[in-house]
């Protein structure tokens, strides 16, 4: 009758840990790809912000000049052929403009320049 008892027990247990194994990994993987969508979101917003810059810049018309700032991080940021693309260790993010130039952006300070010869960001 001990003997009985105890394997059930011991059942019962076996059951309750797969359970408990099952829930901390579904956790896990959930909060991973939790983490990994909003840092491809905030990815994202970087590159809009830069859009939005190279928009206010073509609508206000020659002679604009203004700084904007990109945020500390460990990425790459840069425009070519139509496309903001911005680069981290995760993948690459990317947004369309209307604006085709060839330049590396800096983390940190950025001016963008929009005169009779073209748009820059220096």
């Amino acid at each position: 009758m001990k003997a009985q008892a105890s394997v059930e027990f011991l059942l019962l247990l076996a059951i309750l840990s797969v359970i408990f194994a099952l829930s901390v990994n579904y956790y896990l993987s959930y909060s991973l790809r939790s983490d990994l969508f909003l840092q491809e979101e905030g990815y994202k917003s970087i590159c809009s912000q830069v859009n939005e810059e190279i928009k206010s810049a073509l609508y206000a018309g020659a002679y604009y000049k203004r700084e904007f700032y990109l945020p500390d991080g460990v990425y790459n940021a840069s425009m070519q052929n139509y496309e903001i693309k911005i680069g981290y260790s995760g993948g690459a993010v990317s947004c369309n403009t209307y604006v085709n130039n060839t330049q590396n952006l800096s983390i940190g300070k950025n001016t963008i320049i929009y005169n009779e010869t073209g748009l820059y960001i220096q």
